[in-house]
C-alpha cells in the first residue's frame, strides 16, 4: 500500500522534473516594425503562445506527415489537410494558407520548403516562408507562430549523430531568421523551439540579427 509520503514525494519528483517549458517568451528583438520572439516548449505549443496564424514546412504534395506539420495538422484536427488536398501540388516557394486550430490560431500556412526530389535550399525556403507571410497578411494576419523546422530538414531523423542534428539545428536557424527578417512583412513572429537543445541557435541568430540592425541604423561618417 502507498503511503501519503510516497505519493507527496512521487508528486514532488514529477513537478521539479518537468520539460523545460516557458510560459512567456525566453528572447525578444525588435527591429523597426517588427518583433520576433523565442520561446522553448518540449514538444508541446505552450497555452500562452497564440497568434493569428502558424507556419508550417511541406513538400510540393501538401501533406502534413512529418514533425511541425504534423503536429499543427492534428491541432487543427485534420481540417487543413482536406483543404490542402484539393489545391496540391504546388510549387516549390509557394504557400497555401487554410484554416486554423481552433482557440490557437485562424489560420494555418503550408510553406512549400521541398521540390519533387523532396530537396531544399536556402533561396526555395526563403521564398516560400515570404510567400505565406504576404498570403497572411492579406488576410489580416499580424502575428504568427513559426515552429523550429529541424525535423523536418533531416532526412533520416532518428539514423544521425547527435553532431549532425546540432549542425542541422544550426543552419535551420539562420534560414528561419533570415527568411523572417527579409520578409517584414508580419508584425510579430514567435518562434517556437520544441527542442530545447535548439534553443541556443535560435538565441545567437536573433543576436545577430539585432546587431546588424543596430549597426544599420549607426550614422554614416
Amino acid at each position: 500500500m502507498t503511503s501519503p509520503l510516497d505519493t507527496f514525494r512521487a508528486t514532488a519528483q514529477r513537478l521539479f522534473h518537468l520539460p523545460h517549458a516557458s510560459v512567456m517568451p525566453t528572447k525578444r528583438v525588435s527591429l523597426q516594425d517588427l518583433t520576433v520572439e523565442l520561446w522553448v516548449s518540449q514538444r508541446k505549443l505552450p497555452l500562452a503562445l497564440r497568434a493569428d496564424a502558424i507556419i508550417v514546412p511541406v513538400a510540393r504534395d501538401l501533406k502534413m506527415v512529418f514533425g511541425v506539420a504534423k503536429m499543427a495538422r492534428d491541432m487543427g484536427a485534420d481540417f487543413v489537410q482536406h483543404e490542402a488536398a484539393k489545391v496540391a501540388p504546388l510549387q516549390p516557394g509557394d504557400a497555401f494558407v487554410g484554416t486554423g486550430a481552433r482557440f490557437r490560431y485562424k489560420y494555418t500556412a503550408l510553406a512549400v520548403i521541398f521540390d519533387q526530389n523532396k530537396r531544399t535550399s536556402p533561396a526555395i525556403i526563403g521564398q516560400a516562408i515570404g510567400t505565406a507571410l504576404n498570403k497572411l497578411r492579406v488576410l489580416g494576419a499580424n502575428s504568427v507562430v513559426f515552429p523550429d523546422m529541424t525535423e523536418n530538414l533531416l532526412a533520416q531523423p532518428n539514423w544521425i549523430t547527435d553532431e549532425q542534428r546540432s549542425t542541422t539545428a544550426a543552419i535551420t536557424a539562420r534560414m528561419m531568421v533570415d527568411a523572417i527578417v527579409a520578409g517584414g512583412l508580419m508584425g510579430t513572429v514567435r518562434i517556437w523551439v520544441w527542442d530545447s537543445k535548439n534553443a541556443s541557435f535560435f538565441a545567437e541568430e536573433l543576436d545577430r540579427v539585432k546587431k546588424e540592425h543596430r549597426a544599420g541604423q549607426e550614422p554614416q561618417i
